[in-house]
């Protein structure tokens, strides 16, 4: 039945009605190419003097604009050629944060998710938290100036942090109440203490909201990496330090208290302790050649590379301790791929390959293992997408319907 006539099989108010049939209008456009009046009557299922009625509402709200035929017209008798309307993606603007240990990084996006500019900040590892989310908020208004954008353009901000969680009731840290008290969840320093969420939207003037950062570069990942083509995923993330993410249709599964994939705080799989005799090797190696803090991964991967016996053992338990959590979740949710991501990811073989034979040993079939695409701003793009998917959502919700 068309939308002209009822709403769930009975007769409509018909303010409700226009509002359902405006939002499946503007659904239409965001969901395709460019379309013709005719081809939006056939989406919507209204008839032609509604559709011209919704086409022109959108319009006069900036949403929708008329544009180019997305190809040549083919040969045609006499008449008007049709007209092509498409989705104004500039109508609106994203901003995806990540906030590390040793960088604050931001991305802005427009409403079709393509990146208009990105700004990173290098940090101490012991800088304040209040300091660190301000060295962020500075890193967001940056790429908003770089895009040429003010922040009344921006329409939706998340932010990827380390230890903190998405849960239905809020935002909360990993390590509060007494739950889980014998574990060692890994936090930027003092953000136990602060309102993450809250300061970041104090200083950005804007809402923000917070998610746990691997779960947003698993949904960077199949957003625009490896795992396009792949639903069912988990993430394991190789940084400067470990976690792991898991996708089920698409979409993030966050459990639910947000805790849904964080099998790194489990002892007996051994990763805070390779991950310490890792980043251990990194330091002596980082002292010998008078390197900085932050790049201990990179330097026992080019050590490993040489056959380095050392660098090699230690490069190898953490793969191998890796590939322990990563069958846990293979076992649990029987995924279409494993994604390996992080920095230290991009050591290829070096540390894919005994990631690999580990992981055949602990399943019960065998799985693609798939090396990220993403670069180091993969979690901050994991946030756009998420303030992206909230935006849309938002201007496609019908008040009591």
């Amino acid at each position: 039945m068309s939308h002209d006539r009822a709403v769930g099989g009975r007769m409509g108010d018909s303010s409700l009605l226009r509002r359902l049939n405006l939002a499946a209008a503007l659904g239409a456009f965001v969901e395709s190419e460019p379309l013709t009046l005719r081809e939006l009557r056939t989406v919507v299922g209204v008839s032609r003097p509604t559709a011209e009625d919704l086409l022109a509402e959108l319009l006069s709200e900036g949403r929708v604009e008329e544009t180019t035929p997305p190809r040549q017209p083919e040969a045609r008798g006499a008449g008007r050629p049709a007209r092509y309307f498409r989705f104004r993606a500039e109508s609106g603007y994203v901003s995806g944060l990540d906030i590390g240990a040793h960088k604050a990084m931001a991305v802005v996006t427009d409403l079709r998710g393509r990146t208009l500019a990105t700004h990173r900040v290098e940090l101490d590892p012991e800088l304040p938290a209040v300091d660190r989310v301000r060295a962020a908020v500075e890193a967001a208004r940056d790429s908003w100036a770089q895009a040429d954008l003010s922040p009344a353009d921006i329409t939706g901000i998340a932010c990827g942090v380390t230890g903190a969680l998405r849960a239905a009731e809020g935002v909360h840290d990993v390590r509060e109440g007494p739950f889980g008290s014998g574990l060692a969840p890994y936090s930027l320093p003092g953000f136990t203490e602060i309102d993450v969420a809250g300061e970041l939207s104090a200083g950005l003037g804007k809402p923000v909201a917070v998610a746990n950062d691997v779960k947003l570069a698993a949904l960077a990942e199949h957003w625009k990496g490896a795992a396009r083509e792949h639903r069912d995923i988990v993430y394991m993330f190789a940084g400067h330090r470990a976690g792991a993410g898991v996708l089920i249709g698409g979409q993030v599964h966050q459990g639910r208290h947000g805790a849904a994939g964080e099998i790194g705080v489990f002892p007996m799989l051994g990763w805070e302790a390779a991950m310490a005799r890792l980043h251990a090797r990194g330091a002596v190696l980082a002292d010998e050649q008078g390197v900085g803090p932050g790049r201990e991964g990179e330097l026992v991967i080019t050590s490993a590379a040489r056959q380095d016996p050392e660098s090699l053992a230690v490069l190898i338990e953490f793969a191998e301790a890796l590939a322990r959590g990563a069958a846990v979740l293979a076992l649990a949710v029987d995924p279409e791929v494993i994604v390996l991501g992080g920095g230290m990811s991009r050591g290829g073989a070096i540390i894919a390959e005994p990631f690999r034979r580990e992981l055949a040993k602990l399943t019960l079939v065998p799985l693609e293992v798939i090396t990220s695409t993403m670069g180091a701003d993969s979690v901050a793009l994991g946030a756009a997408r998420m303030a992206l998917d909230t935006v849309i959502a938002d201007l496609l919700t019908v008040p009591g319907s």
